[in-house]
């Protein structure tokens, strides 16, 4: 990463960390690579809980995970407003990987296809199926004017009861 073209190429990656650290030799470690990546110009912001307690509250992503989870999620990385990481401090590579690929065009993938797995579908271009009914863009398929001939067999939905088929009212029977 050496190339002035690349760094111009990074998303700002947002750490949050717990303070004091449950362990300060690992956060003293992280603090070092963070610092070494931040001089060679990647965008590096770090928070610390006790003297940052201002980003703690203004960032709604992380408010949220720590009102539900707790301490116990940081440290937290956001690329953007996306939590990237919790509860482990990143390394020096997911760090660069995160910051290349915040820069990249995403494909919007469906919530519900997503929920189904990791890799998720891509958004349909044109609404499809009951969908595209409900929106005008596909008409409604043809319904048959009277059901299916069923022959001689009982239509229980039709008012058979019991007693037969169903007569009209000149004594003959009805389907």
């Amino acid at each position: 990463m050496n190339d002035a073209d690349d760094l111009g190429q990074l998303a700002g990656l947002d750490i949050f960390l717990p303070s004091p650290p449950p362990d300060a030799e690992t956060q003293e470690a992280f603090l070092d690579d963070a610092a070494a990546l931040a001089l060679d110009g990647h965008p590096i912001t770090v928070y610390l809980r006790d003297e940052d307690a201002w980003a703690f509250e203004e960032c709604e992503p992380v408010r949220a995970l720590l009102e539900s989870a707790g301490d116990g999620a940081l440290p937290v990385t956001l690329l953007g407003l996306d939590i990237v990481v919790s509860a482990a401090y990143p390394t020096t590579e997911q760090m660069t990987r995160f910051a290349r690929a915040g820069v990249e065009a995403r494909e919007r993938r469906s919530a519900a296809a997503s929920a189904c797995g990791p890799g998720g579908a891509p958004l349909p271009r044109e609404a499809g199926g009951f969908a595209a009914q409900l929106m005008g863009a596909a008409p409604a398929p043809a319904l048959p004017a009277r059901g299916p001939e069923i022959g001689e067999r009982r239509n229980l939905m039709g008012g058979d009861i019991g007693e037969g088929l169903p007569r009209t009212a000149s004594g003959g029977t009805t389907g």
